[in-house]
């Protein structure tokens, strides 16, 4: 079964602002989710994510409102379900080392990808779920018993900010951005150096099938 068929329960909603219309190809983004959750052998299952492309303002006020940290950042994922136990995972499956030694700090890490971690949306007294950028058909989707894993807003500006940073284009940068807020919905994590040895990897096999 071809990739495109694997993809076709996806159920992959996207939301741009209008200043970033011209900007941001809407089926690239669906492209690099659709490529996270292939990698992470999902394919042919019924799934919905949410994606919003906003602008720093926006971002500010929800990294604000649910995390409690006043300052823009890349990418918030927001999950909407508890994250598996590692075993029994499919997909891309990889051997890592039990003492494996810390990865060199580096910028994508320190500066930004250290802002989105969804567990946090929910951490203190009267905290609620966030439910800002789902969309009909997955509100549908999700009370039909389908799963629905979560919602991701990126922040376009500082996608192009560190496009220049990192060697890339601001559309390649924001695909980047959704298959690692996807990784998050799906409970990958870069807090401990083999879980974050596991993320990266499985954010390059994603890349890998983007680039097909």
């Amino acid at each position: 079964m071809s990739a495109e068929n694997q993809a076709d329960n996806f159920e992959i909603m996207v939301d741009i602002a209008e200043a970033y219309q011209a900007a941001v190809n809407q089926e690239a983004l669906v492209a690099a989710a659709s490529a996270a959750l292939l990698a992470e052998g999902l394919g042919g299952q019924v799934i919905g994510v949410s994606i919003e492309i906003a602008g720093d303002e926006e971002v500010q006020r929800l990294n604000r409102e649910y995390r409690g940290v006043d300052r823009t950042t890349d990418v918030l994922s927001f999950a909407n379900e508890e994250a598996p136990d590692w075993e029994g995972r499919t997909g891309v499956v990889y051997t890592l080392e039990d003492n494996a030694e810390p990865l060199p700090d580096d910028d994508d890490i320190d500066t930004d990808w250290d802002e989105e971690y969804e567990d946090e949306a929910d951490d203190g007294p009267g905290a609620t779920a966030p439910q800002f950028v789902t969309a009909p058909g997955l509100q549908e989707q999700q009370a039909n018993g389908q799963r629905y894993l979560g919602d991701i807003i990126i922040s376009y500006p500082q996608s192009e900010r560190q496009a220049g940073e990192f060697n890339n284009t601001p559309l390649r940068e924001t695909q980047e951005l959704v298959i690692h807020g996807i990784f998050h919905l799906l409970g990958y994590d870069h807090e401990d150096p083999n879980d974050r040895e596991l993320m990266r990897a499985k954010e390059e096999a994603a890349a890998a099938l983007l680039d097909r």
